[in-house]
């Protein structure tokens, strides 16, 4: 005689167990994830339940050692990958002259036919830092842990020597998916050019206030090994998306705006310059784009990387993307108008990304501001 089949109860009984003994394994196994997952909730009951989950099974977790096998894999992955990263070789030789070196067989990218009748030629707008005089660091000089304070107003900036064919301009483009679309504008327009290097690291859903990647270990180290790596003349930065969803970082809720928020991004602003600076690389960093939903508090933001540049004086310039992105006022705008009277449109239909137009001018206006600086040649 054959047993009958469970009922639907007890199918789903089993079903829920098998649920739970998966969601307490996996809490147990992982407590940094369930304590990422919790600080990534809404504000308010939803990540108070998350932590009070994830508070007393991490503490059980990490008593009992329970994610040392996790953390073992960890260890194994990342001794690999630096086995597979070149430590750093310090600055890189530059000319001591003043007088740039001529250049050889540099050519200037075509406009592609998206930009033509539009022009990436800008004054220097208010809220642009002046460009300070760079100098290399020291070949053995440690990370900075504060950076150096300026006072009165910097120097303008002239490149330490002007790329050519056998030493071109290497070139870092780091930040979130604003720098993802902006790195094509990038290699589009600077490819071509055979003075010049583009290596473009923008990732998606990243910001310095997201917490799915540990600071020190997974976001400064990742930074290192891009420098030694790349060993870039130049770091360009476009980042700030992600820095308005009031995510909590070691149980601080960073509201948009507030003190705390204020805090972590100036820690981290200053941070990450130091670790993109260890080679003697110069800061370009444009400012954050304004958005069409008003809940973007980039002026906020924009206020902490300027404090930032300033603080570094002679090794931070920032770039104004309003004066490419923004109408007449630096107010969000959807379109320009070319010289034909058509209107191009510059931002996606979110209102935070760039369509390959507002990419491209972008890129035109890093091209303008290195040329300025003396790191390349005009184009022909």
């Amino acid at each position: 005689m054959t047993e009958p089949d469970a009922s639907p109860r007890r199918r789903a009984a089993r079903l829920h167990g098998i649920v739970l003994l998966v969601l307490v394994g996996g809490s147990l196994l992982a407590p940094d994830t369930l304590d990422t997952w919790a600080d990534t909730r809404d504000a308010g009951w939803a990540r108070t339940a998350a932590r009070a989950w994830a508070g007393p099974v991490g503490g059980v977790s990490r008593a009992l050692s329970l994610d040392a096998p996790l953390r073992f894999i960890e260890d194994r992955w990342d001794d690999l990958s630096d086995g597979q990263a070149r430590p750093p070789a310090g600055p890189a030789v530059k000319p001591t002259t003043d007088a740039p070196a001529t250049t050889g067989g540099a050519t200037a990218s075509e406009p592609t036919s998206a930009l033509s009748g539009l022009s990436t030629s800008e004054a220097p707008s208010p809220s642009e830092a002046p460009s300070p005089s760079e100098a290399p660091s020291p070949p053995d000089a440690p990370l900075a842990s504060e950076p150096p304070r300026t006072t009165g107003a910097p120097p303008t900036t002239r490149a330490p020597r002007t790329a050519d064919v056998s030493q071109p301009l290497r070139i870092l483009a780091v930040g979130d998916s604003l720098m993802l679309d902006l790195q094509y504008g990038l290699e589009r327009v600077l490819d071509p050019r055979a003075d010049v290097m583009v290596e473009g690291r923008g990732a998606l859903g990243f910001g310095f206030t997201v917490p799915h990647w540990d600071w020190s270990d997974d976001v400064l180290t990742d930074y290192d090994r891009l420098v030694a790596d790349v060993r870039p003349d130049v770091v360009v930065v476009m980042i700030g998306a992600n820095e308005f969803e009031g995510y909590a970082i070691e149980g601080d809720d960073l509201v948009p705006g507030g003190r705390r928020w204020t805090e972590v991004l100036a820690q981290r602003t200053d941070d990450a310059i130091a670790h993109w600076r260890a080679d003697g690389a110069h800061v370009y960093w444009w400012t954050t784009p304004r958005m069409r939903d008003a809940r973007f508090l980039t002026d906020d933001l924009n206020a902490v990387w300027t404090d930032a540049a300033t603080a570094w004086g002679a090794g931070v310039t920032m770039i104004d993307s309003m004066a490419i992105l923004g109408d007449a006022d630096g107010a969000y705008r959807e379109v320009l108008t070319d010289d034909s009277g058509a209107d191009v449109p510059l931002r996606k239909d979110h209102g935070v990304h760039f369509h390959e137009v507002g990419a491209d001018l972008l890129a035109r206006q890093l091209e303008d501001r290195l040329v300025r600086d003396g790191w390349v040649e005009p184009g022909s």
